[in-house]
Formats: structure tokens, sequence, C-alpha cells
């Protein structure tokens, strides 16, 4: 998939340009994700060309600081304004330009009064300009002369009677009560843009309108491909699951179970919603997770489902077992594009009673476990508001029950699964035979290293990237170290779905260990490089022989 940079300090419109950019081959990325340097320096000039231009010099000025090749990967970076008719004259644009500091001085209160006692014009428009660097290498392909295009998304509209009072959205936290959306109602609309549903908010978008202009010129140009992206599903076997159940119930266990005994690829859907959180809040946002959850669920309930879809096309080719899905629509996307491509797939609703659950929770001692049994039980309740009762009574449901011990209860899950495993993998013994591979990937080196740090589900501490660096060194003895830097870069470019990260505050150094989506990714590179291993002890043997 193409990847496009975006210089942007803001993480409200770098989750809205990837919103936008969903139906599309792309990927959008932060340059702060990219590298360790800063973003570019955001001049404040009246001019919207002198603006933009010298945002690019200090961009293009970022990237040779950061070693990206300018001349083969194009970037992007965006300006919003706003003009208010009855403030601006002279071709002058009021706020223009300035709006993000305009907003931190105004109130409602006294915009309202200097537009009354100008004849109560309220007219006003949002602008988005795009900006996209052309690569070098591009310029004769697109035929374009410049080192940069932009692109234009203007929407009209007028300054609302009144201050509405309204909760910023969750899901989609750029339609927020805080900046200019706040005041402005677009034509054919009668509240404000940030109180408007997703749907009706698509249609008068001003920075979609932009960014469609963006993704439509470069698939013209074949950068991207003509099609919106399609799911296909490349797995091996039909025997794919989705383990669904409350909290405790024996869904994880069950699916690393399946994971390390039958090669099934473990995936979590929890850690997609937390990941779709990140790229909208950033890792420390201000709300809870569990509310983010049951507010998208509400409205747009295959949100973590399209994620772990995508994930099963990158990463199929063997046994898929998804847990974690709260909701009937979850499930019924999941199952819908499955089906479509001719894969089978199960729902298992696991069920315990609600004494096991809550003693497995005490017992496992994760932070936020030490609750009362009345909080417990509010947790069930918010998992049973967003559906999840309705999985377990649905007639495609098979019911797996885990009141028992739990050598039972994996014995049942082995005769349901009712195949031959291929090998039972033995974390410890796998993890010895790799101490003489040579080069390992180093998104491979850190799973498994992390892998080894894996005491239980319950029991596995966060580490730094300095010391992930170290745990890869004693792990893969033989290979190249992996610099503590590099493994910082790579945590720094992105979000993964493959790690839980801890800091106790913002401002703290970010620890990471495997979430249950890395855990099964993780024994499924373990398996690959044991195999590696084992043909290269073979091919040692066969010499010496």
């Amino acid at each position: 998939m193409k990847e496009l940079t975006f210089f942007t300090s803001n993480t409200t419109k770098l989750a809205h340009a990837r919103y936008i950019a969903e139906r599309y081959p792309v990927r959008i990325k932060g340059f702060r994700q990219r590298t360790y340097h800063a973003n570019y320096d955001e001049p404040r000039l009246p001019s919207r060309a002198d603006l933009l231009e010298a945002s690019y010099r200090s961009a293009l000025n970022q990237c040779t600081k950061a070693g990206l090749a300018t001349d083969s990967h194009p970037f992007i970076l965006e300006d919003t304004s706003v003009a208010i008719d009855a403030l601006s004259h002279n071709g002058t644009e009021v706020p223009g330009l300035e709006i993000k500091y305009w907003m931190q001085e105004q109130t409602f209160a006294n915009l309202d009064a200097t537009l009354r006692s100008a004849g109560n014009k309220r007219a006003a428009s949002v602008r988005s300009d795009v900006l996209l660097h052309v690569p070098k290498q591009f310029k004769a392909k697109w035929q374009i002369d410049s080192d940069y295009l932009t692109f234009l998304g203007l929407q009209h509209g007028y300054i609302a009677e009144r201050e509405y009072s309204f909760e910023s959205n969750l899901v989609y936290p750029w339609l927020d009560n805080r900046s200019f959306n706040k005041w402005f109602i677009p034509d054919g609309h009668s509240i404000p843009f940030g109180a408007l549903p997703i749907a009706q908010a698509d249609l008068v978008d001003f920075r979609r309108k932009a960014f469609r202009q963006l993704f439509d010129f470069l698939v013209e140009r074949h950068f991207l491909a003509a099609e919106p992206r399609q799911l296909e599903f490349g797995l091996g076997s039909d025997s794919n699951l989705i383990l669904s159940g409350y909290t405790c119930a024996g869904k994880t266990t069950a699916s690393q179970h399946l994971a390390r005994k039958f090669g099934y690829l473990h995936v979590e859907a929890s850690d997609f919603m937390y990941l779709n959180y990140y790229y909208r809040h950033g890792y420390r946002g201000d709300i809870s997770i569990g509310d983010f959850a049951e507010d998208a669920l509400a409205q747009k309930p295959e949100i973590a489902a399209e994620k772990v879809a995508e994930y099963i096309v990158e990463n199929g080719g063997s046994p898929i077992v998804v847990s974690g899905f709260r909701s009937p629509a979850e499930v019924d996307y999941l199952r819908d594009a499955m089906t479509a491509l001719g894969k089978n797939l199960r729902v298992v609703f696991v069920a315990s009673d609600e004494a096991s659950r809550y003693k497995r929770l005490l017992a496992r001692g994760r932070p936020g476990d030490d609750v009362s049994l009345e909080a417990f039980r509010q947790r069930d309740e918010q998992q049973r508001r967003m559906g999840l009762e309705r999985i377990g009574a649905a007639p495609v449901s098979i019911q797996l029950n885990n009141n028992a011990t739990l050598p039972e209860y994996l014995e049942a899950i082995d005769v349901f699964v009712g195949s031959e495993p291929p090998d039972d993998i033995i974390v410890d013994t796998a993890l010895a035979a790799l101490v003489h591979l040579g080069e390992v990937r180093l998104e491979d080196a850190i799973l498994i290293a992390l892998l080894g740090a894996w005491v239980s589900d319950e029991n596995r501490p966060f580490f730094s990237t300095t010391q992930i660096a170290r745990r890869i060194q004693s792990t893969f003895t033989s290979a190249p170290p992996k610099h503590k830097d590099n493994v910082s870069r790579y945590f720094n470019q992105d979000f993964y779905a493959y790690y839980e990260i801890s800091g106790e505050q913002s401002h703290s150094k970010r620890r990471y260990r495997l979430s249950n989506t890395g855990y099964g990714m993780a024994i499924r590179s373990l398996r690959t490089l044991l195999k590696t291993a084992n043909r290269k002890h073979s091919t040692l043997a066969r010499d010496a022989t």
C-alpha cells in the first residue's frame, strides 16, 4: 500500500485525513511518526501563497534532516482558513489563516455582538488548502513542472444565531465543540458543523473536499490504484473462528491455546479498537477506552471489524481465531466479508458464570482489575449495551461452556477443533533453538524478544525500547544487534495492534509489552523462524558428515 507523509502537529487533523483516505489504497502517516524530527515550522503570514510556500520550504528542510528521499517520496500539508464576510474587507479575510489563534481569544458573545452591530450579516466560509509535494521522479510522468500542487476545499455557511451546547464526537473528533466548527452552520443545515451526524457532515466537509481532489488526482496519475481497495482473504483453512463472551470467560485462553497447538493466528478485536482510539485521540486521550468503544460501536459498528479484516488480508495463510467482538454488527461484517469470498467462519460464544469470571479477574491481576463485584457487573452491563448478549443468542452461535477446570476447558477446545495439531509450540524450547540464527527482521525480533518475557497473560512486564534492544540481543546471540535507536524509531513511526503501551504521565517514556494480537503474531513468527533454524541445523549437520 502506498504511503503519504502528512506534516501536521494536530492529532485531530491527522485522524481526519486518515478517515477521508479509508476508501483509497493509501496509508497516511504523520511526519513525527516516521522520524524523531519535529514537524515543519508553521509561520504566521497574512498571505496564503506566502504561508504555503514558507511551510513547504520548512517541510522540505525537515525531510532533508530526517533523511527522507523527497525526490521519490510525496508528502502533504494542510492549512485551514475562515472568512467572516462582515469582518473581511479589501481582500483581507478575517480571521483568515489566523483562525487557530483568533479562536483562543474569541467568545461567542463578543462575536455575536460585533456581527449584530454590523447589520447582523452572518455569512462565512471555511477553506482547506492541501499542498502536495511533487517528487522529481514523478514530474515528467505527471506532466507537472512545479514543485508542489494545491487542492482547494471550500464550504459556505453562516455564523449561528445562538450558542449551541453539544459534546464533541468521540469517534470523529473533528466534529467538536471547541474549534470554529461549534459556531459555523454549513449552507443547507440548521445546526453547527461540529454537531452534525457524520453522514451529513461528510457532504459539507471543507477538508474532505480538498483531500478527495488530492486522492482523485493521485488515482488519475496512477500513483494510487483506480478502484478503492477490496478485501481478499487468502486463508489456508475453513476452520476460522470468532470467539465471543464476557470479560474473563476464557476467550484469550482458548485463542492462545489454538495459536500454540493448532497454528491459528490469534486476532484480538480490542487491540484494533485501541488502535482506532490512538489514531483519533493520541496515546493519552481525555476519555476512557470503554466510553470510546461504546460510542464508536453505536456510530460505526464496523470500526474495529474493518481493521481486523484488513489485518487478516495482510496476514492470511493460516486459520484465524478472532476474539473480542462486542457487537453483532462486528460479527456480521466479518462473516459477510469472508462468506462472500467462499470462506467459512464459525461463531463461538464462550459462556461462564459470573462467580467464575470474577474470580479469574481478581487472579489475573492486570492494572484496573482490582475492582468490586459491582464495578465488574457495570462492565458486563456496558458490554451488554454494546450487543454482546445478542451475539450469544444468535442462531449462528455455538456455545462453549467454561465453568470447569483449565485442563477440562482446553480438552473441550481440542475436541471442538477436531483436527490434528501441526506442532505444539513450547515457547522456551523454541526460543532456545533460535540462538544461532543470523539476520532477523526488526519487527520479528521485537515480537519474539517480548514473547520471551510472556510469563502468562496475567503476568507480563512492560519494557522500554532500550530494554527491548537488550532482550533482542540476548535472544538472537548470533544475529547482528538491533540498536536501541532503531527500536525507538520503529515504535515512533506508528501505533501497532501488536503492543500495549504504558506510561504513568503524558510526558513519561513509553514502555511496551505484547498485546494479545501481538502474542498471536509472535507465535507465528516463532514458527517461521524455527523452521529456518531447523533447516540451517540440518544443513550444518549434513555438511559435517
